[in-house]
């Protein structure tokens, strides 16, 4: 601490014998060691003071971020953020369909190519040009209403 060596401890000392005298030098030597006592037990109670509200603080941060992590590990939850983000896709698709429909015309109805003409000549089909027709569904049929049994009569 202090860069004292003994030729300056011896130094001191011999002009406290002289100041002091010799017959009041141990009952101050034992008062300076008491105030040193006292300064050190100060010094000690308000470190260790200061040490407890450092780990106090330390604490409570600590908590708060406990408290972080519990409240992020409540709020995780991947089946509600997945209807979360279904229901953002339905409610955006919706608004692309009303939207597409405002702004889309009516599709028109597909043109049909007029039946050929029958001629005098001996039609050549080709595959190009052969066109299949399909018969019209038929009706469905209603069942037959029920026949009424015969029954035996004898007069």
């Amino acid at each position: 601490m202090f860069d004292i060596g003994w030729t300056e401890i011896l130094v001191i000392v011999c002009v406290m014998i002289i100041v002091v005298g010799p017959k009041d030098l141990p009952r101050m030597l034992r008062t300076i060691g008491q105030t040193i006592g006292k300064v050190r037990r100060m010094s000690r109670e308000f470190q260790s003071t200061f040490n407890d509200a450092i780990r106090e603080a330390e604490k409570q941060a600590d908590i708060a971020d406990m408290k972080k992590q519990v409240e992020a590990v409540g709020n995780f939850n991947p089946l509600g953020d997945l209807k979360k983000s279904i229901e953002e896709d339905k409610a955006k698709t919706a608004v692309g369909d009303k939207v597409a429909a405002a702004t889309t015309p009516a599709p028109a109805a597909p043109a049909i190519p007029p039946a050929p003409e029958a001629s005098a000549a001996t039609p050549v089909a080709t595959e190009a040009s052969a066109v299949s027709v399909e018969a019209p569904a038929a009706a469905p049929v209603a069942p037959a209403a029920p026949v009424p049994a015969a029954e035996d009569t004898k007069a």
